[in-house]
């Protein structure tokens, strides 16, 4: 009797890699774009979410589903610029992220953006909603700063007990006070006084 021949096994097709960005990331772009424009013909009062979903070309209940409230949306598209405006540097040292950092702020400050959404921000004083944004806003930014942080701990740099927060707030507080309230100009001299006050503050 003759020998079978058995077929091959089918080989399997190579799993799928996920796609890095995408459509997703792309409408979150489109989405964060239409805040911005939005707030910029609208302001904070006349702000209308349908708008910035026909904005964006996605309907309404895809942005509600994501962002439960207006100023969640609104934290979400100021959080986007700021990392597209200030990405998080890698100097090599503290006191390098530190300035590179503060040379990114004293631009987006002078910019077109960042008047209209400190308008946004601070427009309706308490108003709960608008409280979550701020706070939303900020604790992105922190967990942006938190390699910082680490990388300089583990240089020996700064005390890992030290108040981060507080150093930051030393580093970047007066550039919002000189850009909207005494209006003097943060020149390098100014920023790198501001640098070694920072550092000071959390050394060992």
């Amino acid at each position: 009797m003759p020998p079978t021949h058995k077929s091959p096994l089918p080989v399997p097709a190579p799993a799928k890699k996920p796609r890095v960005g995408g459509r997703s990331a792309r409408v979150l772009e489109q989405v964060a774009e239409a805040v911005i424009a939005e707030l910029h013909a609208s302001g904070m009062a006349g702000f209308s979410v349908p708008r910035v979903a026909q904005r964006a070309g996605v309907h309404t209940a895809t942005i509600y589903r994501r962002w439960a409230t207006t100023g969640a949306l609104i934290a979400f598209a100021a959080g986007a610029l700021a990392k597209r405006e200030m990405p998080a540097p890698d100097t090599g040292s503290l006191a390098g992220d530190l300035r590179v950092r503060l040379q990114n702020l004293r631009a987006f400050l002078e910019g077109p953006y960042s008047a209209m959404l400190l308008g946004a921000a601070f427009a309706s004083g308490e108003a709960p909603e608008l409280e979550r944004m701020k706070r939303d806003y900020w604790s992105a930014r922190a967990q942006d700063r938190e390699s910082m942080f680490q990388r300089a701990c583990q240089r020996g740099e700064i005390d890992p007990q030290a108040d981060f927060e507080s150093m930051i707030e030393i580093a970047i507080g007066p550039l919002y006070v000189r850009r909207y309230i005494s209006l003097r100009p943060i020149d390098d001299a100014f920023m790198d006084q501001l640098v070694a006050l920072a550092l000071v503050s959390c050394r060992r």
